[in-house]
């Protein structure tokens, strides 16, 4: 009779595992395997067609024995087969000295490639579009502007959606994908000059605007600059390090300026954290408000207290409220194990996503770097090795009135010296409840306190889980993909939203292969 029972239980246990393993909703749906010519590839861009199919844009570049970038165009259905795929290559005039894309934005079945290269004959910069439609790929160039290379100040590249204040040029696009805006940083020895172009996906040029602050360069840091939902207004926020705020007893001594920019006007609004420290903000566009969010300290370091929250007119930029929230209990206890007066350090911004009740999801990653010298042994000498820590996840909710909803400690611990895309992660939110996913090469480990904590993951070993935070605060999490039932690591820090669906892109070698993973 015991015996009977204790099948009856191990039965019960079993589908009790089973239901809860099925407790998160998702459904993976995987290409199949495929090879490129070139060994390394990423997902910039993922368009749904309307048939359940979507368009993806990779980009490739050769390594040290091939050379050669350009993109991969996919056409696949909603199963993930592949309908039809085409290969442009970037390939570029004697002319053109240095070249770099900036992003990549689509019109229904037009793709542009924003590039911006510099042309020794003209002594020009000169930013073009490369477009073509997805159903024939025949590629035409379009001018979008140039400016004489002695206006521009010492150029660099950098990446898509990244806004950098020293040097160079970059391409912000909004929310909807209606719209993009061109920056570039331009020479001004007593003052801080930025040439600003907005276009919308179909390419017309709605403005272009000269930004200048009466400052010196090293004296104003660009924060970031957004581009509005409708597509016509630009938001530029600054940290300025000025004579007056130099003076301040308390605090930190800088002042935030958010510049907002239409066709016909430009006004900034300016404002500051008092008595504490921020040391980077990132502004979100509602309709109804406009709202600078960030994490601060009390002292001048780089440790944090909490999260602070700013809330503006989106019109007249009158500011409304501020408010400064320290970290919950429940968050410290995840982060400590109990309850202790201790700060966090070296928090990255990471994404910031919106609920249908308009709150805001503010997340965030511990990421530092650390050097180690390793000796080649008693003959001498030895190599310096960069280690990235990627370690505890750290989310948010703020609620349409500044204030901390939860406020959560996800622990992590990774760390790589080499390609960092198979650890952090890929966050987004389906209704109320975020999610995050993060790979791990070994069984979630249980730590004090009854908690648990993501480990080291690698290219040989990688597992690929989802965690969920539910609109109360309580997360979960589920292995959804494991490393035994895939021939690829997912690089899980590349995902690329779509819908209600994250694409990623895994790689072993030249052997690749795509993940839809639909909540």
């Amino acid at each position: 009779m015991k015996f009977f029972l204790n099948c009856i239980s191990l039965v019960i246990l079993m589908c009790l595992t089973v239901v809860n393993a099925q407790e998160i909703p998702f459904k993976n749906t995987l290409s199949d395997v495929f090879k490129d010519e070139y060994k390394h590839s990423s997902i910039l861009l993922v368009e749904q067609d309307d048939k359940g199919g979507v368009v993806v844009v990779r980009s490739y570049q050769g390594g040290l024995f091939s050379s050669g970038m350009g993109y991969y165009f996919e056409h696949y259905d909603s199963n993930l087969k592949l309908i039809k795929e085409y290969e442009y290559e970037m390939k570029y005039s004697d002319a053109e000295k240095q070249s770099s894309v900036l992003g990549i934005i689509m019109d229904g079945e037009k793709v542009n490639i924003i590039n911006f290269s510099y042309n020794k004959t003209d002594n020009q910069f000169i930013c073009s579009s490369i477009n073509a439609t997805i159903t024939d790929f025949n590629f035409s160039k379009t001018e979008l502007f140039r400016l004489n290379s002695d206006e521009i100040k010492q150029f660099s590249f950098f990446s898509q959606g990244v806004f950098d204040g020293d040097s160079g040029a970059s391409m912000i696009i909004n929310e909807d994908k209606s719209a993009f805006a061109i920056t570039v940083d331009i020479k001004n020895k007593t003052a801080e000059t930025h040439k600003l172009f907005l276009y919308d996906n179909k390419l017309t040029k709605k403005f272009e605007h000269t930004f200048k602050r009466d400052i010196k360069d090293r004296k104003f840091k660009f924060e970031n600059i957004d581009v509005s939902k409708d597509g016509n207004t630009l938001y530029l926020l600054g940290k300025a390090y000025t004579d007056q705020k130099k003076k301040k007893k308390d605090g930190g001594k800088y002042q935030y300026e958010l510049t907002r920019i239409t066709k016909d006007s430009e006004k900034t609004q300016v404002f500051d954290t008092n008595d504490n420290y921020a040391a980077s903000l990132k502004t979100i566009i509602f309709q109804d408000r406009l709202t600078c969010i960030g994490f601060y300290s009390e002292r001048n370091e780089n440790r944090f207290r909490g999260i602070c929250y700013f809330e503006l007119d989106p019109t007249s930029l009158e500011i409304r409220k501020s408010k400064f929230n320290p970290f919950t209990e429940q968050f410290i206890i995840d982060k400590y194990g109990k309850d202790k007066d201790k700060e966090l350090k070296f928090l990255s911004f990471r994404k910031i996503l919106i609920t249908p009740e308009n709150e805001i999801v503010f997340n965030a990653e511990e990421f530092y770097i650390t050097t180690t010298y390793v000796s080649n042994g008693p003959y001498g000498g030895g190599t310096t090795q960069t280690i990235f820590h990627y370690d505890d996840i750290v989310s948010a909710k703020i609620n349409q009135a500044g204030e901390i909803v939860w406020a959560r400690n996800i622990n992590k611990r990774q760390s790589t010296s080499s390609d960092i895309s198979y650890i952090s992660y890929t966050s987004t939110i389906k209704g109320n409840d975020t999610f995050f996913f993060i790979n791990t090469g070994e069984k979630v480990k249980k730590i004090s306190h009854d908690r648990i904590q993501f480990g080291q993951t690698s290219t040989r070993k990688s597992n690929l889980n989802i965690i969920r935070i539910k609109p109360n605060g309580d997360f979960d999490y589920q292995e959804i993909l494991d490393d035994k039932d895939s021939e690829v690591p997912f690089m899980v820090s590349n995902g690329i939203l779509s819908g209600d669906s994250v694409f990623f892109i895994g790689r072993k070698g030249k052997k690749k292969q795509i993940l839809k993973v639909t909540l």
